[in-house]
Formats: structure tokens, C-alpha cells, sequence
């Protein structure tokens, strides 16, 4: 078949989502359900039961031996896996076969919206054993069965975490045949279970190298790669100094982070000094737990240009997939995201560089397998790394590679870890068309509406989500008082083209919602109309 999923029909309301642990998981709805007809199916089932991608050089090109249709993990050490590394729809479907009766280990878990990841791993035959905090949702997804078993564990005292970890992994009578995370905090703590344990996994100095964005600068700058002028940040002399290094306009941002937590452009000294003391006292381990790894910072030239997402797939030190996403611009000088579109619509020769710098990069840090999510701009001076991301990217991520591009992240993910050779089939055109926005609140207040202010953009059959992230009585946070928080996400598909989605997101924002923001402002001189990036790249 031309295209491998049905086409986009199908009718997508999220339930409101809980609040997580803490505020930095909003957005945070991706246990998705999608109305089909009368009846009701999760996104992964639908996809797990829908045709394969088209065999490459025909059907026949290549068949299992009869004795293995129907393989599981442990026959893999028997198999000659060469065979395996080629893309294909029979190939792609014995790899998935190969996964069944498993054990992962999957440190943290993440918040509610990645209940997607283990849903599907489940439906591949995936034992997975969630390792994560007491006050997560893992608890009850075990005893519901989403999962095959959770394992709890205090990630606030990060001097003991790993001891920790390894006495409940010790002790808790599992052979675990890969650990690994779809969580940005947990990377370094599962590659050194892993490594403990005798799996092969990337090396623990690649994850440490990325965690660490001061160390990313090193690591690059040794490999020759562009790199801005960067400093470490730990205290106002620290600062002082990263000024007369850096210069303005600069970032500012936290070494450790995720999530774009503590990000802001400064303009001077005095406003650096300003954003310092504001980023140290909310970056803390008492308000998200990934700062346990480190409260300093990194300070660093501000890049021009368009933000690009690069999601690639590593297999045994092998790029077999890379494509560029387009990020609207960032309503600075916060860098809350706004939202994406994929397939890019920059020009292949640009995209052709970011890629490249993406691979160069991740490969410079040392990493060999895995999804990743990588960060950059194209600037005046050409493509610019942000930061590497050793896991597979949130939010709308899959669903957008999934969509467009036939090629599942989550499998792609575990095979790896898996040691199960990964060859995802990526067709030579997009299947389809998707771009989403994330709505932010264009001043601080009071939320006035639940869900009226939007809720007739259900009617339209582009879109295929929403989600609404504040309830009536909520406080939000506007762009004048920090980062601002998201009221609201909208995804639209097509299979006719972008400019139709994108045409519908910037109508929506600027004429369909003008006037409409459901806030109450705590200052009445900072009501506005909702932000939209229509001076930047997709839009114009």
C-alpha cells in the first residue's frame, strides 16, 4: 500500500489531564483515543493492526525460516542478525516478533502522557518493569497491568540514587535483558545499571556528556565542531566573568535541565543578574527532581535563526533514521515551545546540513545506539547545535514520525536496547502532512473557561487533537511574570500538503481566537492577544 496507516478520518479528544508531579510535565496528554466509528481504540493498537510499511524490492525479497514465524527474544542468539539489517516490511515484522517474552527495566517511568510508550511495548510482548518515584502514576498502571511490574525508588537523594537503584534491582528476582528510559533524567542512571548488570548500553560517559550541556560545548569544541561562546555559571562572580566571555544578547539556562526549564534570553549584565537569581531560586531539586544532577549554569551566545528537531535512530553506531521537524519560533524571552510541523519544509540542502551536525555531534559524545532528539538552529553562520536529547522526544513527537514517516519510535527504541538490529523502512515521500501549536497564556491571570473558548475546533475534520491544559480557577503564568504555561494544544493532518495545516493554525490563532484569551489578568495594563510566530519560519 502507498500509505501503511488509515487516512486521517478519525476524531481525537483527550480526556483533561491530571497535573503530574510537577508543572514541567505539561503537556503533558498523549494517552490518546481515537473515535472510529461507533467504536473506540487506542492509536497504537489501530497502528499495530494496520498493513506494514511496503516490502523493499518486493515481497519476496526476503522470508524467515518456517521454523521461526514465530520467534520470540530468546531465539534471537540463534539467528544470524546480518539478515536483519535491511529495511523491509517482513524484516520489520520479525524484528517486532523478536521482542516478544523480553524483560526491560525503564528507568522513570515519566508523567501520565507517556503511558502511550508502554501501552505499545505491551502490545509488541514486552515485559516492562517501570523503576520511579513513590508518587508516581507506576504504582497503579502495575496493578492495572499496564506494565508487568513497578519498583520504587527516592530520585531526590542523588549521591545514593544509584546504590539505590541497584539493591531493588538486585533484589527484586528479574533477569533483565535491557535497561533503558524514554525519560530525559533518568538516562545517566540507566546506563549505569546497565553497565552493572553486563548489558551492552551506550557508555555511561556519552550519557554524562549530554546530561551536561557545559560538557556537550567541550566535547564539541574538541571535535571541531561549531560551538558558541559558552561559560559555567555557579555563582555572581561566575557571572560576572561569563558576561566578558559570552556578551549579549546571550542564553542563559540551566546545565542540567530539560524541558526548557529556566531558559531565557538576556539582554545585559543587569537583566543577567536579574534572570540568575530567578533561574537558581526555582531550578531546584524541591521543584523538579532533575536537578538533583546539578544546579549550575551554563551561560552562551544567542543563536539566530530557525529551530529544527532532528529525531534519528542509532543501531550499532549506525544512522538509520534521521528526519528534521520545523519548530516555530519561541515567544522570547522564554523559550516555551509554541509548537511543530514534520515533515520540515526547509530546503533539503539545509536540512541536509542540519542532519549532519545532528549525526557529527551525537556520534562526537559517543553514543552508538538508541532514539534521539536533537536540538538546533540554522543560523547566519549555518547550522548551530542546542542541545542532544539521549532518548526519544515527548510531547508530539512520535505521533508525528509515526505519521508522516511510517516509523515508530518507541519499537525503533527497545529493538536497540534490545541489541535487535534497527532498520525502519522510511518511505521517499511524507505520507502525510501534521503540524500542531501549543497555545500560551499571552499574560498572567485567572483562568476563566474550562473548555468553551476552543471547543469548536472539534468540528473540523483537520484536527485530529486537543488538548486543554487549564481548568476554570486556574493560575497561569504570562511571558511578563516567567515561562509562560500552555492553555491549550491543537494538531492537524493532511494529506494534501503543510501549507493547508499551517494555514489553519495561524487562522485559528489570529482571527478565529482574537479576543478570546479565557483569562482574567492579574494586571490589567498586560492583557494582549494570544502570541503567534507569524514573521518566522514555516509561515512565512
Amino acid at each position: 500500500p502507498s500509505t501503511p496507516f488509515p487516512p486521517p478520518t478519525t476524531h481525537v479528544m483527550a480526556e483533561p489531564t491530571d497535573v503530574s508531579i510537577n508543572p514541567r510535565h505539561l503537556p503533558s496528554a498523549q494517552d490518546e483515543v481515537l473515535s472510529v466509528g461507533q467504536a473506540s481504540v487506542s492509536r497504537s493498537v489501530m497502528l499495530a493492526e494496520t498493513p506494514s510499511t511496503p516490502v523493499v524490492g518486493g515481497a519476496s525479497s526476503w522470508m524467515p525460516s518456517p521454523a521461526l514465524f514465530s520467534p520470540t527474544f530468546s531465539n534471537l542468539k540463534d539467528l544470524d542478525v546480518e539478515k536483519l539489517k535491511k529495511p523491509g516490511a517482513a524484516r520489520q515484522e520479525y524484528r517486532r516478533k523478536l521482542l516478544r517474552g523480553a524483560t526491560v527495566l525503564i528507568v522513570m517511568g515519566g508523567y501520565s502522557g507517556k503511558k502511550f510508550i508502554y501501552e505499545r511495548l505491551k502490545e509488541l510482548g514486552v515485559k516492562v518493569v517501570v523503576m520511579d518515584q513513590p508518587e508516581s502514576i507506576w504504582a497503579a498502571e502495575a496493578e492495572k497491568g499496564t506494565i508487568h511490574a513497578f519498583m520504587e525508588l527516592d530520585f531526590h537523594d542523588y549521591s545514593a540514587i544509584f546504590e539505590n537503584a541497584m539493591k531493588l534491582v538486585e533484589s527484586a528476582g528479574f533477569e533483565f535483558n535491557a535497561v533503558t528510559t524514554y525519560y530525559e533524567d533518568a538516562v545517566p542512571l540507566a546506563a549505569r545499571i546497565a553497565v552493572t548488570l553486563g548489558l551492552d548500553t551506550n557508555p555511561v560517559e556519552a550519557c554524562d556528556r549530554a546530561r551536561n550541556k557545559n560538557t556537550t560545548r567541550a566535547v564539541m569544541q574538541a571535535a571541531g565542531l561549531p560551538t558558541p561562546a559558552h561559560a559555567t555559571v555557579r555563582s555572581a562572580e561566575d557571572l560576572e566573568a561569563a558576561c566578558k566571555v559570552v556578551g549579549f544578547p546571550a542564553i542563559l539556562k540551566p546545565s542540567f535541565g530539560a524541558s526548557s526549564l529556566g531558559v531565557c534570553r538576556v539582554e545585559n549584565e543587569e537583566e543577567a543578574k536579574v534572570k540568575f537569581e530567578q533561574i537558581m531560586s526555582e531550578c531546584t531539586p524541591e521543584v523538579d527532581v532533575v536537578f538533583a544532577q546539578g544546579t549550575e549554569l551554563v551561560m552562551e551566545e544567542y543563536y539566530d535563526g530557525d529551530e529544527f528537531d532532528v529525531d534519528m535512530v542509532l543501531s550499532e553506531g549506525e544512522v538509520v533514521y534521521a528526519k528534521v521537524s520545523d519548530n516555530y519560533a519561541c515567544w522570547e524571552p522564554w523559550f516555551q515551545e509554541t509548537g511543530t510541523c514534520c515533515p520540515s519544509q526547509y530546503p533539503e540542502d539545509k536540512q541536509a546540513e542540519i542532519v549532519q551536525l545532528a549525526t557529527d555531534t551525537t556520534l562526537a559524545l559517543g553514543f552508538k545506539a538508541g532514539a534521539f532528539h536533537v536540538e538546533l538552529k540554522y543560523t547566519s553562520r549555518g547550522p548551530r547545535m542546542i542541545e542532544v536529547n539521549a532518548r526519544m522526544g515527548g510531547v508530539s513527537v512520535r505521533e508525528m514520525n509515526l505519521q508522516a514517516w511510517g516509523v515508530d519510535l518507541v519499537e525503533e527504541h527497545v529493538m536497540t536496547a534490545l541489541k535487535i538490529p534497527a532498520r525502519p523502512y522510511v518511505p521517499e515521500k511524507p505520507l502525510r502532512f501534521i503540524a500542531g501549536i501549543g497555545i500560551n497564556a499571552p499574560y498572567s491571570g485567572t483562568v476563566t473557561s474550562g473548555a468553551t473558548w476552543i471547543d469548536f475546533v472539534e468540528k473540523d475534520p483537520l484536527v485530529t487533537y486537543l488538548e486543554i491544559y487549564q481548568k476554570a480557577g486556574q493560575k497561569v503564568t504570562g511571558p511578563e511574570k516567567g515561562m509562560p504555561d500552555w492553555l491549550a494544544e491543537v494538531r492537524v493532518m493532511s494529506n494534501d500538503g503543510m501549507a493547508e495545516c499551517l494555514h489553519y493554525l495561524r487562522d485559528l490563532v489570529e482571527v478565529k481566537l482574537k479576543g478570546r484569551v479565557p483569562v482574567e489578568p492579574t494586571d490589567p495594563k498586560a492583557k494582549r492577544d494570544f502570541f503567534f510566530p507569524s514573521q518566522s519560519h514555516p509561515f512565512c
